[in-house]
C-alpha cells in the first residue's frame, strides 16, 4: 500500500502544476527597460507563463503565474520583479 502511495506521489511531482495551491499577495512583472528578449526565463518557466519573441519584452501571464519565483531567479538582466499587494 505505501510503494502504492509513493509512485502516484512520484508521479505527480513529475507532472507540471497547473495552479498554484496557495494563494499570494503578490505578483511578478517583467520590466521592460531592462529585457533583452534572452528566452531564459521562457524556457525556465514550468507552467509556460512567459511569452514573447526573442529580443524583444516577454510578458508574463498572471492567470498561468504559479508565483513560484524561477524566472526571477534565472534572469541574468534582472528584468523580473515581485510586486507586492498592498
Amino acid at each position: 500500500m505505501l510503494k502504492n502511495i509513493l509512485s502516484r506521489l512520484i508521479k505527480k511531482a513529475d507532472e507540471k502544476p497547473e495552479t498554484n495551491p496557495v494563494p499570494a499577495h503578490y505578483r511578478y512583472q517583467i520590466n521592460a527597460d531592462e529585457c533583452r528578449g534572452c528566452d531564459r526565463c521562457k524556457k525556465i518557466c514550468k507552467v509556460g507563463a512567459i511569452s514573447g519573441e526573442r529580443r524583444k519584452v516577454y510578458v508574463i501571464d498572471e492567470e498561468k503565474c504559479i508565483k513560484c519565483g524561477t524566472c526571477m531567479k534565472w534572469c541574468k538582466y534582472k528584468a523580473i520583479q515581485r510586486l507586492d499587494f498592498v
